[in-house]
């Protein structure tokens, strides 16, 4: 019996020796291993400087030449800069255009709409008032309140019964064309209205024009200026109508008298029977 007890503590003796060595060997299969470098300092400096060599030697040429380039290129830039800017258009000659189209507009941009605006309305009682004021508002969309103004002012043709036929039909005539002519007046006034605001954005553009815009403001205001002289011709036209209907109705007037004498002769004539 005590060979077989020794036998026992010599198994389990052994079961703790394997208990003890076996994860002590797991652990170092385990373990990260160190590893050696394969290159030393000494190489990896010297592939840098290869790099660093290699860029200085070939790729620094171009990036000069490039740089070079880029200067020349520059130059030339800078060269048509200073053309444009102080042969072609002087920026300081363009500034000096500037202050005097602003001083001339603020001379006289004041003095002319303070004459524009003079009030020269002069009728007082009420039928007359209310046409000159309907004459004078530089209008033409409100022709049917003239046309009820001026009737109510110079009174509405007579009836037939009233007067003679041939009176009656000059004093429509005289009425027609002194109408023609105050509505042709109130166009008239209507497109000055709109050519002196045409100036003043043509004034206001002058003021701030770039270099080269010169062009395009002067045919704005040559066109301006033909739309008004083409409204100027129609005045003159209105006014030579007009004219025509006071000869017409001045030699009417002669011809009513010459009318007269016809009848009083007759009646005469008759009379003496």
């Amino acid at each position: 019996m005590r060979w077989v007890r020794q036998l026992a503590l010599c198994f389990l003796s052994r079961r703790h020796r394997l208990a003890i060595v076996f994860p002590a060997i797991g652990v170092l299969l385990l373990a990260p291993r160190s590893a050696r470098a394969q290159l030393g300092i000494g190489a990896v400096l010297a592939a840098a400087g290869a790099v660093v060599g290699f860029i200085k030697n070939t790729i620094g040429p171009l990036l000069n030449t490039a740089i070079s380039a880029l200067g020349d290129i520059n130059g030339i830039a800078q060269a048509f800069s200073d053309l444009w800017q102080k042969v072609v258009y002087p920026i300081a000659v363009i500034a000096q255009a500037q202050a005097m189209v602003a001083q001339v507009v603020a001379m006289f941009t004041g003095l002319t709409m303070s004459i524009h605006n003079v009030n020269v309305l002069s009728a007082t009682l009420p039928n007359p008032t209310a046409l000159e004021v309907i004459i004078r508002n530089r209008s033409v969309t409100d022709f049917a309140q003239f046309d009820q103004a001026f009737r109510q002012t110079y009174r509405p043709l007579p009836p037939a019964m009233d007067i003679d036929p041939g009176d009656r039909q000059r004093v429509d005539m005289s009425d027609s064309m002194a109408m023609g002519t105050l509505k042709t007046l109130k166009s008239s006034d209507q497109v000055v209205e709109q050519t002196l605001q045409a100036a003043q954005i043509i004034e206001n553009e002058a003021g701030q024009a770039a270099p080269g815009s010169a062009p395009w403001l002067s045919a704005a205001g040559l066109i301006a200026a033909v739309e008004n002289q083409a409204v100027m011709q129609r005045m003159l036209a209105s006014a030579i109508r007009e004219e025509a209907a006071i000869v017409a109705h001045t030699n009417a007037i002669r011809k009513r008298h010459a009318d007269v004498t016809t009848q009083l002769r007759q009646d005469a004539g008759l009379a003496l029977k």
